[in-house]
């Protein structure tokens, strides 16, 4: 079934965003410009239209979304879907035991894995835009990401390609190695991860290499590396975005100065649309900031007033991808030259 795109106008308000940050205030002020909404209507996801639309998910390229809705009595809908004609990829409807399930998407939206703690014996499934999916069974993959390329995923428990067949074996000093902090690898076909504060650069093969030092390995024991509220790397993995555990304030870690600055004062999800661009819900609208400059970007309100609650960027091409209270979901076009700027109406 196909989706339709209903654009719609939307304006960003005018004025600064002060963030508060540890060592003083970031002073912002983008000035007001027309920022270009879409609605997003997914044939396959009207179904739910009215729950809330709890998290979102979504490939590099924008083509593969996951969509989590809360249902009535602590129940949830997970679904991955094709865009944009909204062609069904995996789902599942039910209650978990906890909160620590773990779903991943291939860069290039071709694949993904995802784990539901359903009980002892619930194996991690990889799922595919095309054939059944293949559950991951006799494997001690505990977790981890998408290599660059998306032949292959892998965590610190081990290496497995894209059908679910083992590539390699476990990290180096794996027991250690935090799965959360896994992400694409910036070269070709590998994947990157922190760990004993060094930025590591593994093949899949080969044991991998040093390729740079991360300065905020000392703090890693202050935030939450869980599913629940996951560290987010940007595209180059110089920065991260986390959760400070005693506060629940969203925080950016530099990993070339160690620097940690505050971006809001309360949990919030967040998603970068490029290396230096950072944005995240406050108050139902989009906040943004250039993190190396500090600068603030423009606010973006959707339409209608509705207010977000989940976020979800592309980076190839950058758009945001935004969900409602209500069950709405919108897609913001940003321009290629500078993920912080809209595309022109």
């Amino acid at each position: 079934m196909n989706a339709r795109l209903l654009p719609l106008a939307a304006l960003v308000f005018a004025g600064a965003l002060l963030t508060q940050c540890r060592h003083g205030t970031v002073a912002g002020g983008a000035p007001a410009a027309s920022m270009p909404v879409e609605a997003l209507e997914v044939s396959t996801l009207l179904d739910l239209r009215d729950s809330r639309l709890e998290e979102l998910r979504v490939s590099a390229n924008g083509t593969l979304l996951f969509t989590r809705w809360a249902l009535p009595e602590g129940a949830f809908d997970y679904r991955v879907v094709r865009l944009p004609d909204g062609a069904p990829v995996w789902s599942w409807r039910g209650r978990l035991r906890n909160d620590l399930w773990h779903l991943a998407l291939s860069p290039d939206g071709t694949a993904g894995f995802v784990f539901l703690p359903l009980g002892p014996e619930a194996p991690f499934i990889i799922f595919r835009d095309s054939g059944a999916p293949i559950p991951m069974t006799d494997v001690e993959f505990t977790g981890g990401a998408w290599a660059s390329g998306s032949g292959w995923f892998g965590g610190s428990a081990g290496a497995y390609n894209a059908d679910g067949t083992l590539l390699g074996s476990p990290v180096p000093d794996w027991v250690k190695v935090k799965d959360e902090l896994f992400m694409t690898g910036t070269r070709p076909n590998t994947l990157r991860y922190m760990h004993g504060g060094s930025v590591m650069e593994w093949d899949g093969r080969s044991p991998p290499t040093v390729v740079g030092a991360w300065q905020c390995a000392s703090r890693v024991e202050q935030h939450r590396l869980s599913p629940k509220a996951p560290g987010r790397f940007s595209p180059d993995g110089r920065y991260i975005a986390w959760i400070l555990q005693a506060s629940s304030a969203l925080t950016v870690c530099d990993g070339e100065s160690g620097l940690e600055f505050q971006i809001a004062s309360s949990l919030a999800p967040a998603a970068w649309t490029d290396s230096r661009h950072l944005w995240w819900l406050d108050a139902g609208d989009l906040a943004g900031m250039d993190v190396l400059t500090r600068e603030s970007l423009p606010r973006i309100q959707l339409p209608g007033g509705a207010k977000a609650v989940s976020l979800a960027a592309s980076t190839q091409p950058p758009a945001l991808f935004v969900g409602t209270g209500t069950g709405h979901l919108f897609r913001v076009p940003l321009s290629h030259e500078s993920s912080g700027k809209a595309v022109p109406e």
